[in-house]
């Protein structure tokens, strides 16, 4: 009967499937279709509205929160109008906010984006604005388009399709921007702290708690203007803002007083406050060059203590772990304490210069918010900068308000946490490491006291990082206990257990004391046993030696590093994050997959064939002989 099944369950997904790929096709060509006609209806309705003045947005940064004070400047001088709402600006919402705009309305504000090289095309040409404003160019979507020139060349479209009777408000700050001048013959109005902008600011100040604020000229005219922003960066929205209100008719002072009590936009340097501690949230994206503007508030910023918690950075060149490392010390030059969480978090501790730096890497944010529960007190000021999409770091912020159980570390959401269904709904069987159930309840028990070391009177512990479980012998997960028994073998000492905490070899190899341990923890939970074993045996992070496999070197070959992040391995994340320290020396041995594709939990568990012993043996000896030549090397971490 089950044979039966299996061979009619077979037949019916291979006669399905043509029928499958044809109803996919269909549901493509309806879809286009479906588009193509909201095009043509949007396109039609645009063209009704003669008497409403449309006024597009774009720029690298800063197009959401210019956009809303463009709509606050207009509606006090014009009363009735629409903008496209949050940061919706794909085509689909452009056909919305147009199609929602009736011929009563005076203005429209769309905020444009361009995410990839021809995006701004069709919202172009869906909304037809007259009245172009361009904030900045700078390296937002840089991996989409390659070059800051290619950026500045897509965002220039919006000046160029302007017609000859608009306006284009131009960032006299930014000379990509400046430099559209020449693909405009009509009206332009500049606006910055450069001495010829034609709309000037100038006397800005913004030191936290106060908000930021300037004095801004236009033909003489000047005027005190009051914002409830956060940051000296807010200048060119602020200003492009007024450019724009004084283009169209305001008076400087009403589009001064319009904008004084506009709240900042959600995830943008905007300030939440719970038990006395206040969190500036910039966690709604975080291209490279948006990190500087926000460590600059805080390193103005009065506060008894500032902290900085820093997720995924997006958009830059050259190496991922490098640049963690960079944004890490600068972090450390303006907070108190700098926390980093996610993918990258274990790279950044290298940013530490020594044993006293506050620095903390945490793989999720329940363990983030763990530490944070303890440690921060009323009166802290604590910058949340990271990607909404990738980090969702607002749920430190809500994780004080009430018990939330959501610790998802990857979400594609765009809503905000607060209003996400999924905010009060575990995980399907999270683990313990997603959980963050296996951090320690004492805070003074993430790492452990440095202390000086020397090889002569202190022993290598060299940590081979394995399953225990029965069934696990000669599997690519083992292969770091198989290079300490070889080790053990040298000694000729046998394996005596540390109670249930590891087994442990110690003796001299070539006149030096070495002690071996294999880790009993689950690979995933290793770090907290072994800080326990660092405390029992005294020694830190600067003496140890971790052999482990590595997926990405072929079988067989075997590397080694002084330090550096985890490189994607879950018992290395678990230690380094339980030290919350970088400087383990690394004995990699190389485990790619040869041939067939299993999954990779399927594969690391799962025994060598018998063919390939052999070269796994060999390079065990290898793993081995490298850990003697870590022994007689002076400890230097300074290389990677």
């Amino acid at each position: 009967m089950h044979l039966t099944r299996a061979w009619g369950s077979v037949a019916k997904a291979l006669l399905l499937k043509p029928f499958d790929k044809v109803a996919q096709g269909l549901r493509w060509r309806l879809r286009h279709l479906y588009n193509r006609g909201l095009y043509w209806l949007t396109c039609r309705h645009r063209r009704r509205l003669r008497d409403t003045v449309f006024v597009g947005v774009t720029g690298s940064a800063g197009k959401t929160t210019t956009k809303d004070l463009i709509a606050s400047i207009l509606q006090r001088h014009l009363s009735t109008g629409q903008k496209n709402p949050g940061s919706l600006n794909w085509p689909e919402d452009m056909v919305r906010v147009v199609l929602g705009t009736g011929r009563s309305d005076a203005y429209c504000v769309t905020e444009m984006s361009a995410h990839g090289p021809g995006e701004m095309d069709l919202p172009l040409a869906l909304v037809r604005p007259s009245v172009g404003v361009v904030t900045n160019v700078g390296a937002d979507h840089f991996s989409a388009f390659k070059s800051i020139g290619a950026i500045a060349q897509e965002k220039s479209k919006l000046i160029s399709s302007l017609p000859a009777d608009g306006v284009a408000i131009l960032n006299a700050d930014d000379p990509w921007v400046l430099a559209m001048r020449s693909q405009f013959p009509g009206r332009i109005i500049t606006y910055g702290l450069a001495a010829d902008a034609m709309l000037q600011g100038g006397a800005i100040a913004s030191v936290w708690p106060e908000r930021f604020s300037l004095t801004a000229t236009w033909k003489g005219e000047s005027t005190h203007v009051q914002t409830q922003l956060c940051g000296t960066h807010w200048a060119s929205a602020v200003l492009a803002a007024l450019a724009t209100g004084v283009a169209l008719g305001v008076p400087l002072a009403v589009a001064a007083k319009a904008i004084a009590n506009e709240p900042p936009f959600e995830g943008r340097m905007a300030p939440v406050t719970v038990d006395g501690i206040t969190f500036i949230r910039d966690d709604w994206k975080a291209p490279l060059s948006t990190v500087e503007p926000a460590f600059e508030f805080m390193r103005q910023a009065r506060a008894p203590r500032k902290v900085i918690v820093i997720g995924t950075i997006s958009d830059y060149p050259g190496d991922s772990a490098r640049r963690y490392v960079q944004i890490g010390r600068r972090a450390l030059a303006v907070a108190d304490c700098v926390l980093f969480v996610g993918r990258w978090a274990s790279a950044a501790l290298r940013a530490k210069r020594d044993g006293h730096d506050q620095l903390w890497a945490f793989h999720s944010l329940a363990e983030a918010t763990s530490f944070l529960a303890a440690f921060l007190a009323p009166g802290d000021l604590v910058l949340l900068k990271g990607s909404h999409r990738a980090d969702h770091l607002q749920r430190l912020i809500l994780a004080r308000m009430s018990a939330i159980q959501c610790t998802r570390s990857h979400c594609a959401r765009l809503q905000s946490c607060d209003a996400c269904p999924l905010l009060h709904v575990p995980l399907h069987g999270p683990t313990a490491h997603e959980a963050g159930t296996n951090m320690p309840a004492d805070l003074a028990s993430l790492a452990v006291a440095s202390r000086p070391t020397g090889a002569d009177q202190s022993p290598l512990i060299v940590i081979g990082l394995g399953n225990p479980e029965a069934g696990r012998v000669n599997t690519p997960h083992n292969v770091g206990y198989l290079a300490l028994d070889v080790l053990a073998q040298r000694l000729a000492q046998e394996w005596v257990a540390a109670g249930d905490l590891a087994m442990v070899a110690r003796g001299r190899l070539h006149g030096l004391p070495i002690c071996l341990i294999k880790p009993l923890a689950p690979m995933n939970d290793i770090g907290p046993a072994l800080v326990q074993l660092a405390r029992d045996f005294s020694f830190d992070a600067s003496q140890c030696v971790l052999v482990h496999d590595d997926l990405d070197l072929p079988i067989g070959v075997v590397r080694t590093r002084m330090r550096g992040g985890d490189g994607g391995h879950r018992g290395v994340r678990s230690i380094l994050q339980a030290f919350q320290d970088d400087k383990f020396r690394r004995v990699k041995m190389g485990v790619a997959q040869v041939g067939k594709q299993q999954s990779v939990l399927d594969y690391v568990l799962t025994p060598f064939p018998p063919a390939q012993l052999a070269v796994v043996d060999a390079a065990s000896r290898t793993a081995a002989d490298r850990v003697v030549e870590f022994m007689r090397q002076p400890i230097s971490h300074d290389a990677a």
